[in-house]
């Protein structure tokens, strides 16, 4: 493999999917989308990607056996994602390769939260270029209120442990919560903030409209 190769797989392992659009702006510098298409189906063809259909005609790529020989994970990491993985796992990708944030793999995590308790480090976690740990909850499709109650017991479960508490206090921590539409996110916000809950916990809601179609999907 060459830089570029290497660079498409990590972006791969990292985000637990991948697109060509994704790949273009994370590794394309001003090529075209048809210089990516030719790259990402030579790495199908050698092992390195798998590929399956998102929404037509747009497809996504997992790890193919030869990368996920290569990171030491699971076969089942080069399988189709289930119905809730899917769309949880796409909207944390654009979420964080369009705004500036990283998503942790799971070692990473464990160094900068050493405090967290192993059942806490399966939801998804971004890290902004300003050092602030977020906590990612991704819209199905429930709810409002649903959304909110789930968005509100991930703080709760946190707030007993000490560490994760010195984080709100110092804000260095944020809830995210991705929903598809401006009007849905301030329901939700309606929702959360009419709670008895952790108010200082910093609160941003960020819109994927794409999501829309992958909940049709899980539903």
């Amino acid at each position: 493999m060459n830089d570029r190769d290497q660079t498409i797989i990590d972006l791969t392992n990292r985000y637990r999917l991948g697109t060509n659009a994704a790949y273009r702006q994370l590794a394309f510098d001003g090529q075209s989308m048809n210089a990516v298409t030719k790259v990402t189906a030579r790495l199908c063809r050698q092992g390195l990607l798998s590929r399956y259909p998102l929404v037509p005609p747009e497809d996504y790529f997992t790890l193919g056996p030869r990368s996920a020989k290569q990171f030491g994970v699971s076969p089942k990491r080069t399988e189709p994602l289930g119905p809730q993985a899917l769309p949880i796992d796409y909207a944390v990708l654009l979420y964080a390769t369009h705004g500036g944030r990283t998503r942790l793999i799971p070692d990473e995590l464990r160094q900068a939260a050493t405090w967290m308790p192993e059942e806490l480090t399966h939801a998804p976690h971004c890290r902004t270029s300003t050092g602030i740990l977020e906590l990612v909850r991704v819209d199905l499709g429930g709810s409002p209120l649903h959304v909110a109650k789930k968005a509100a017991t991930d703080c709760s479960r946190r707030m007993e442990v000490p560490e994760f508490r010195q984080l709100v206090d110092s804000s260095r921590f944020q809830l995210v919560v991705l929903t598809t539409t401006s009007s849905k996110a301030r329901l939700i916000r309606q929702a959360i903030e009419s709670m008895q809950w952790e108010h200082d916990v910093r609160l941003h809601l960020a819109m994927i409209p794409r999501l829309t179609q992958l909940q049709l999907r899980s539903a």
